[in-house]
């Protein structure tokens, strides 16, 4: 698609978000859309914030995600707010959909989670820094995750099974300690995610105990599957009620403090199927 294709089908994709969902807290008009290169997204994303989001804390792990991949960003404002689409993604209508639907319930769930508040200007800015780690921890996932989810549900790309599937979230749910420190927040939701969106998720929902979804018999394996069957629980708990993005501490520091025990049962396991942590220390000792 050409930029200018672009423009126009998110214009469109603006205008079918706002008639689709309720109460929307923004007109078109309060939706500025920009598309930039990857060279060219950090530079453009800081641009943006001086302009609608001055307060924003833009840290330099930011600015190299934006540079090496990051499909969209938004830039949540008090009055208008914007949606930076990078360019060099090769997208099908569908794709584009998806990336603009993702940014718009970014901006929707921010001015209406909380009334007349956007929880990150509450308790953070969502930074490890700035604030309690599960809160924080808990407050990605979920916002990721209600993003993604409304996404999915508006971009007509297709239901699939849950055995279809399977192997994605477990793969998502592999922690390879020996591939250098990563941030597993993303694929950890992904994982939910994939889950909780198949066509059959109420019948898997109810037999999650019996998925084995991370292999294994080890008390570590056997906690990391209880602690992922609780997130997705509470998850899908959640999507049920009348207005899902509507949330309070008490769900985010829930759903941050199983986030992470389920990292910590999770490096466990991973040493436990490596031969231990003296094996790890091994293999991580010879890459250097």
């Amino acid at each position: 698609m050409t930029v200018n294709e672009m423009k126009d089908y998110a214009a469109k994709t603006l205008a079918y978000f706002i008639k689709s969902m309720p109460d929307v807290p923004f007109t078109e008009s309060d939706i500025i859309f920009d598309f930039a290169p990857p060279p060219r997204m950090a530079t453009r994303y800081k641009a943006l914030c001086e302009q609608y989001r001055p307060r924003e804390i833009i840290i330099k792990e930011h600015e190299e995600q934006l540079a090496n991949g990051t499909s969209g960003q938004a830039v949540i404002g008090e009055s208008k707010s914007a949606v930076l689409v990078c360019t060099k993604q090769k997208y099908f209508k569908a794709n584009l959909r998806y990336v603009i639907l993702h940014e718009l319930t970014h901006i929707y769930c921010a001015k209406a989670e909380i009334d007349d508040k956007h929880f990150i200007d509450i308790y953070g800015s969502g930074k490890p820094y700035n604030g309690d780690e599960a809160l924080c921890d808990g407050y990605y996932i979920w916002s990721e995750f209600i993003a993604d989810y409304y996404a999915d549900k508006y971009s007509n790309i297709g239901q699939f099974t849950f055995e279809s599937v399977r192997d994605e979230i477990s793969q998502c749910l592999y922690k390879d300690i020996t591939a250098g420190i990563k941030d597993n927040r993303r694929d950890f939701e992904w994982a939910c995610l994939s889950l909780l969106t198949v066509f059959d998720a109420e019948s898997i929902i109810n037999r999650l105990n019996e998925l084995d979804i991370i292999p294994g018999n080890s008390t570590y394996a056997q906690d990391a599957r209880r602690l992922f069957n609780e997130c997705v629980r509470l998850l899908y708990k959640q999507i049920q009620i009348e207005k899902p993005w509507k949330i309070n501490e008490k769900f985010i520091l829930e759903l941050g403090e199983i986030y992470l025990a389920f990292e910590t049962v999770n490096t466990l396991l991973s040493c436990e199927q490596m031969g231990g942590a003296e094996q790890v220390m091994k293999i991580l000792m010879n890459k250097k």
